[in-house]
């Protein structure tokens, strides 16, 4: 389990994380380049073991201070049953510098330490039933709006986009074209964020993954498909519809919620919403009651 995670999760700060701290908490940054997703199932019936499992594994990360960040997430609408990893960085040099960073820390902890590490090896067997990491590439060309106050989110809805082969260029051209309405005509609003990701490893070619961040599921109230519709000329949505068939194959949308317990993240993003992203610290930091001393009743 342990190799797993170091392979699964090893970058600098998460997924639209800015570099330094900023004194604006709703300034927007961009989305990173390379994105790592890991996916994990979980037996059924074991996601609350899972839950500590994996927070215990952010204790020790946080304990040894690796630089091996993520943004954790458990689906609203999807598989009940399983659990999202989410670590961006800026190029793949600089995700192989993160993790041989992460297995030397890793491999040098005290016995006390490698006692507990042998012991969360040990029970990840009885609480997966599989794992899968996949590695992609922002395609800027395909987003809207893409620069978002990530962690002031709550929620990333993830459309996996299936291609035919060899249709990669025609969706390129496709995209841009609804963009270009969308600029033009249907006009979303500025809360209204889209990042694209085309996978390289770790599923089929022709796979593309659209983000889309909210504050709230309130926001998937917004009629943007319909907008988009009404803005089109007949002819257009003809030839649209024809296009959007010959290019493919499936589509499917799952909605996350953001998992903070069981999150990784540096300062620089917590700080950013501490009572979200580090509501423990609030707790801690609460003054306690003080105790009543019994006074004897008089006789």
């Amino acid at each position: 389990m342990r190799k797993s995670l170091l392979c699964a999760i090893p970058l600098i700060a998460s997924l639209f994380v800015p570099v330094a701290a900023q004194s604006e908490a709703e300034e927007m940054h961009g989305p990173p380049k390379v994105l790592l997703i890991v996916k994990e199932d979980i037996k059924p019936g074991m996601m609350n073991s899972h839950n500590r499992h994996s927070s215990n594994y952010v204790s020790v990360f946080s304990k040894l201070q690796t630089p091996n960040h993520r943004i954790a997430m458990t689906p609203v609408a999807g598989s009940e049953n399983e659990v999202v990893y989410l670590t961006g960085c800026e190029s793949f040099a600089e995700l192989e510098r993160i993790l041989n960073e992460t297995n030397k820390k890793m491999g040098g902890v005290n016995a006390s330490m490698q006692t507990e590490l042998d012991k969360l090896d040990k029970e990840a067997g009885h609480l997966h039933s599989g794992m899968r990491d996949v590695w992609a590439l922002l395609r800027p060309d395909l987003g809207f709006n893409s620069a978002a106050p990530i962690p002031q989110m709550r929620y990333f809805a993830v459309t996996t986009v299936r291609l035919r082969p060899g249709r990669d260029a025609q969706y390129a051209n496709y995209v841009s074209k609804i963009l270009a309405l969308a600029k033009e005509k249907a006009k979303p609003p500025e809360n209204f964020h889209i990042a694209v990701y085309q996978v390289v490893s770790g599923a089929p070619g022709g796979t593309y993954l659209v983000f889309r961040p909210m504050k709230s599921l309130a926001e998937m109230d917004m009629p943007i498909g319909r907008k988009l519709r009404e803005a089109m000329s007949d002819e257009m949505k003809k030839e649209s519809d024809k296009e959007y068939s010959e290019m493919v194959m499936s589509t499917e949308t799952s909605v996350y919620a953001f998992a903070p317990k069981l999150s990784f993240l540096p300062k620089e993003f917590t700080s950013l919403d501490p009572d979200f992203w580090t509501p423990q610290s609030q707790v801690a930091t609460s003054p306690k009651p003080r105790k009543r001393t019994a006074v004897a009743a008089k006789p």
